[in-house]
C-alpha cells in the first residue's frame, strides 16, 4: 500500500492538462475540440450493448480520444499495445493508422476469471483489421516479438497490461530502447507502484501525467 501511495502521491502532484501534455509532445492545438473522438454516439452504444450483454468485465474505453488524436497529428505509422480487452483503444489507434497503411501489434492475454474471450476486440471495426496483428500471448513473449515485427519503425507504444512493479521495470526498458526518436510511450495506471516514476527519474525525462476517471496515464517522447 505504501508504494501506491507514493506513486498516487507523485501522479498528483505532476497533472497536466491535455493540451499541455499535446505540447509536451510537439501537438500544439488550435482549439480546445482539437481532441476528437473516433467515435460515434451511435456506434458507441451498439458496443457497449453487446457488452452489457455479456457476463464479462474488461474494463473501461481509457483514454481513446488522446491515442486518436495523437496518431493523427503526429500522423503515426507503426504501433503496439498491450492489453486489448474490448479493443476501444485498438479500435482508436487503428482509425488513424488505416488512413496510412500502417500497423498495430497488438498483445493480449486473457484474464483470469472471465469469459466471453471473442468480446476481446469487439470494438475494432472489421474494416480496421486487415491493420491489426493480435498476439494472445504473456508480454514476456509477445512483447519481444512484437518489436522485432515492426523491424525499426516504431512509432507509439501504448502499455496496459502488466501492472505489476516487476512487470514494467522489464518492459519500459525493451519499450524505451525499441521507440524511433520522437517515438510517444503512453503507459496506463502508473499510481500502481514506482516503476514509471524511477523509470522518468533514471532517464531525466520529461514526461507528462494526465488524470482519468481517477487514475493516471503517463506520456513521454524520445527526443533523444
Amino acid at each position: 500500500q505504501q508504494h501506491i501511495n507514493i506513486a498516487t502521491r507523485w501522479c498528483k502532484e505532476n497533472i497536466v492538462s491535455t493540451e499541455e501534455c499535446l505540447e509536451h509532445i510537439g501537438i500544439k492545438l488550435s482549439y480546445e475540440n482539437d481532441i476528437i473522438d473516433p467515435f460515434s454516439d451511435e456506434y458507441k452504444l451498439k458496443i457497449s450493448n453487446i457488452i452489457d450483454a455479456s457476463n464479462s468485465n474488461f474494463g473501461g474505453p481509457g483514454y481513446s480520444n488522446l491515442l486518436f488524436t495523437i496518431c493523427e497529428k503526429l500522423n503515426i505509422h507503426g504501433a503496439i499495445e498491450t492489453g486489448v480487452a474490448y479493443g476501444w483503444s485498438s479500435a482508436a489507434i487503428l482509425k488513424s493508422l488505416a488512413k496510412r497503411n500502417g500497423l498495430l501489434v497488438s498483445i493480449d492475454m486473457p484474464m483470469l476469471k472471465q469469459t466471453d474471450y471473442e468480446l476481446i476486440g469487439v470494438a475494432v471495426e472489421p474494416t480496421l483489421k486487415d491493420f491489426w496483428t493480435l498476439k494472445r500471448e504473456p508480454d514476456r513473449f509477445g512483447l519481444p516479438r512484437a518489436i522485432a515485427s515492426m523491424q525499426g519503425s516504431l512509432e507509439l507504444v501504448h502499455y496496459d497490461s502488466d501492472k505489476s512493479y516487476h512487470g514494467r521495470k522489464w518492459s519500459q526498458e525493451i519499450i524505451w530502447k525499441s521507440l524511433k526518436k520522437g517515438g510517444i510511450f503512453i503507459s496506463d495506471d502508473i499510481e500502481d507502484n514506482e516503476a514509471f516514476m524511477e523509470f522518468v527519474n533514471k532517464y531525466k525525462l520529461i514526461f507528462s501525467i494526465l488524470e482519468f476517471e481517477n487514475k493516471y496515464v503517463g506520456v513521454i517522447k524520445k527526443n533523444v
